[in-house]
């Protein structure tokens, strides 16, 4: 459970509706824009129940110790001033929003559908704004609070750019509530590579449910680990079919990703939704502050087919194998060596994840281990577009860094490059051994 107490200045209660925004006040809707962040019961089970994981609309709130926040960036500080749309049950009772802003906050009453005044509020620093809202009824009887539409912001303080989801981008509110994954795209060396290393260390404040921190991906898939709101942790490792569609029973039976082997626990299975192909998976019990590896081989088997195979490097020093896949219609080495960080829930895209990646090394086809130091960042389209603007990375020393989601407000431009320190000392791996896992 999440605390649901606000410690604000209360201002009064705003008078009731009819209120007219002022001509410029900019719209910035509900759906797409509000989460809920705290909640009288378990956060990952409640917050689906008050807002739609998917439509990203109102469902049922009528809790007044749950928290819904409105999130924006604002280039400007100065005023803002709020005001909100909402309609109101029929046959309910009159009841109050608090809305709470950088320790201010103003009591609204609604005793019908219609607009309604908030009040202004001090930003002091451009970056992102948080607007904390609670419901009370008149009494405890659970019927629904009204069912806010949108906001209207105006002042200063929202004069200039802002970053938010537009109304004419609902249909895309999905996707920028899970927020923006950001990426590292490696500088491989000249020549054919066979193996990629890598390593991640998740801290303590960066580690979040429902988190894929990918470490290898390559051209035809990915691996990496990840967190769930709903079950242990897992280790992934994924292999795309040639055939493109996100449904697998539609890959023609020589298109198909075929298993070859599995390691012990795996679980290796088709997979659909974004894209289609071959994917294995175990729960393992990883931990933030311990440091994983990763290893994924890439060779052509000659006959016009190639074999992708994962391993898992536990915080023991013990190597783990997911699968090995077998891709037709193929005939390439390592290519496109990245990483990610991605959320995969709408409903924790207010939570802050980070990941720290080092210690990257490729095998080439002749046996030589070569440093990987240099690596581009960029991000998806929620990034790109504007809709978020909580897009990270970085290079501490011999790491490089990861970070989004969570309205914090250091960006980074997409295309930046970075270098790493490196240390000359390729990994001491068995590759022989590994076969017989």
């Amino acid at each position: 459970m999440l605390p649901a107490l606000i410690l604000a200045t209360a201002c009064g209660t705003s008078p009731a509706a009819p209120f007219e925004p002022a001509k410029d006040a900019r719209i910035i809707p509900f759906r797409g824009n509000v989460f809920v962040t705290a909640t009288n019961g378990p956060l990952y089970e409640e917050a689906p129940k008050i807002i739609d994981t998917y439509e990203s609309t109102l469902k049922s709130w009528n809790d007044p110790e749950s928290i819904l926040s409105l999130y924006f960036r604002t280039e400007g500080k100065g005023i803002l001033h709020l005001a909100f749309q909402a309609t109101k049950p029929s046959g309910t009772e009159a009841h109050e929003f608090s809305f709470t802003c950088g320790g201010q906050s103003h009591r609204v009453k609604v005793t019908e559908s219609g607009t309604f005044d908030i009040g202004d509020f001090d930003i002091k620093d451009p970056g992102y704004v948080r607007v904390d809202i609670q419901g009370s009824a008149a009494k405890p009887d659970r019927a629904d609070f009204s069912r806010i539409n949108l906001f209207y912001a105006s002042g200063t303080a929202v004069s200039g750019k802002l970053n938010y989801t537009p109304e004419d981008k609902g249909d895309d509110s999905y996707w920028s509530r899970r927020g923006p994954s950001v990426h590292l795209f490696y500088d491989f060396p000249e020549g054919d590579a066979e193996w990629f290393y890598n390593e991640a260390t998740v801290p303590e404040d960066g580690y979040v449910p429902a988190t894929y921190y990918m470490l290898t991906g390559f051209s035809e898939g990915y691996m990496g680990i990840q967190t769930h709101t709903d079950g242990p942790n897992t280790v992934l490792f994924s292999v795309w079919s040639p055939y493109q569609t996100d449904n697998p029973g539609a890959i023609p039976e020589d298109m198909r990703i075929t298993t070859i082997r599995k390691g012990a626990g795996v679980t290796a299975q088709d997979f659909g939704g974004e894209g289609s192909g071959g994917q294995s998976f175990m729960t393992y019990p990883w931990k933030p502050g311990k440091t994983y590896g990763t290893l994924v081989h890439v060779h052509p088997d000659g006959e016009g087919n190639t074999d992708y195979t994962g391993y898992f490097r536990d915080e023991e020093g013990q190597w783990h194998l997911l699968a090995s896949f077998r891709r037709p219609q193929t005939d390439t080495w390592y290519k496109s060596a990245y990483s990610f960080l991605e959320c995969f829930d709408p409903n924790t895209g207010f939570l802050t994840r980070s990941v720290r990646f080092g210690n990257q090394w490729v095998r080439m086809t002749d046996g030589t281990w070569k440093e990987v130091t240099s690596a581009k960042f960029s991000c998806d389209n929620t990034g790109r577009s504007g809709m978020r603007g909580d897009v990270f990375g970085a290079s501490e020393g011999s790491f490089f860094l990861l970070k989004n989601c969570g309205f914090f407000n250091e960006r980074t431009e997409y295309g930046t490059a970075f270098t790493r320190t490196g240390d000359g000392s390729a990994p001491a791996i068995d590759l022989e051994s590994l076969e017989n896992l």
